[in-house]
């Protein structure tokens, strides 16, 4: 369901993009400007998932740090 959402959403923007009365150049810097935000809407997901997941590893290696 988050996925088909997140197609939907998707396509609606670029459909909006896409009739959107400008220049060209404005319907690509906003198509641009789009593909930016979506692929770092992804980083940001797996940057903090990974975060989450180093979260109860981080103890057990400071320590080790301190004892050396």
């Amino acid at each position: 369901m988050a996925w088909s959402s997140f197609a939907l959403a998707l396509l609606g923007m670029f459909i909006g993009i896409i009739n959107l009365e400008q220049l060209l150049s404005v319907k690509g810097y906003y198509a641009v400007t789009a593909l930016f935000l979506t692929m770092s809407s992804f980083v940001l997901q797996k940057t903090v998932r990974d975060n989450n997941d180093d979260e109860p590893l981080l103890p057990n290696s400071e320590a080790k740090f301190e004892e050396l």
